[in-house]
């Protein structure tokens, strides 16, 4: 083989590199955006949860509490239990962190609705230690008025970059 032929082979081989690269780029970059837009579709489905943080409905909503494409294997959460929650009790949300520089900062947010979404958690931590984060919430909190508190909210977990890791839903009763 010439060096010419073998020089061609190293771009060609380079450009195929790059392209398999800009294109599982695009893929995900598309899966994440498929992801946030349906973290704001609401649905009145949730994911039934005890005081314990078990599920105790065999109708358990698939489409609460996933992971975001880009957190896929780094960060996990646990659904958001109890769920239904009375107005005087506490939530609680388990996220796991499993590396290093995974996640920059957390926000957590209320989506009522068709009501302004609320900032119901912040954690401005860059980055976030490996491990558990409990993150405990007033259902009042989620809420755009306490007299209002009943129906079903949308909890978004982003990170300080408004990248969206995680959705469900609470139904306050």
């Amino acid at each position: 083989m010439s060096q010419h032929q073998t020089h061609n082979s190293i771009i060609s081989g380079t450009v195929l590199l790059l392209f398999l690269i800009f294109i599982t780029g695009c893929s995900q970059n598309d899966a994440q955006r498929e992801f946030e837009e349906q973290a704001f579709t609401f649905d009145d489905m949730i994911t039934q949860t005890n005081g314990s943080g078990q599920i105790i409905d065999e109708n358990e909503d698939p489409d609460d509490w996933r992971t975001a494409p880009f957190f896929s294997g780094l960060v996990f959460v646990d659904p958001i239990f109890p769920n239904p929650v009375l107005t005087n009790d506490r939530l609680t949300l388990n996220i796991l962190i499993t590396g290093n520089d995974a996640v920059s900062g957390l926000r957590v947010y209320s989506y009522p609705g068709f009501s302004r979404p609320r900032i119901v958690y912040d954690d401005v931590r860059r980055p976030l230690p490996p491990g558990t984060i409990s993150v405990s919430l007033n259902p009042l909190d989620l809420t755009p008025t306490p007299e209002s508190a009943r129906g079903t909210y949308r909890i978004v977990v982003l990170d300080a970059n408004e990248n969206v890791i995680s959705y469900g839903d609470v139904r306050i009763e």
